[in-house]
């Protein structure tokens, strides 16, 4: 499938790979169909492009990447609407703000997106963390210890 995104230009999808957004993203909640493409020369940023708007793609990380012990508590009812039982077994995601001062850049780790790798199922869930916040600050100067897994 060929889709011409604002951001990246005419990109080759294989359909497999897009994901359904059970409710939409948080200001998003329209837009159901995303796929994740690499950022070129990162090994930890990726992008949540959408299909159904290709003017609309949000910059995500793995957080354990910058928070290693980050560990989101998410209720069961919100994990079984994309068919996960237990976190461990999901893609999480956290979109990051990019201000034109790099040095106030901000990852909302209380909004992660869950993603179902089995069967490309995602949803933006609120974690019951409280010390997890909307704008927590995100340092991007520094080498991030992780990759995005399974992504």
């Amino acid at each position: 499938m060929l889709i011409n995104s604002k951001r990246f230009g005419q990109l080759d999808i294989d359909e497999t790979k897009i994901i359904t957004f059970i409710n939409g993203l948080l200001g998003f909640e329209h837009l159901k169909k995303y796929i994740i493409l690499d950022h070129p020369g990162s090994d930890f940023l990726k992008w949540l492009q959408s299909i159904d708007d290709l003017d609309i793609s949000l910059p995500v990380v793995d957080p354990t990447a910058f928070f290693p012990d980050y560990s989101p508590r998410i209720s069961r009812d919100d994990l079984d609407t994309i068919g996960i039982k237990n976190i461990e077994d999901a893609i999480v995601l956290c979109i990051i703000t990019v201000p034109s001062d790099i040095q106030k850049a901000t990852i909302n780790l209380k909004a992660p997106v869950i993603l179902n790798p089995a069967c490309r199922l995602a949803d933006q869930m609120i974690a019951e963390n409280s010390e997890y916040k909307v704008k927590h600050p995100l340092t991007l100067n520094e080498k991030p210890e992780g990759r995005c897994a399974g992504c």
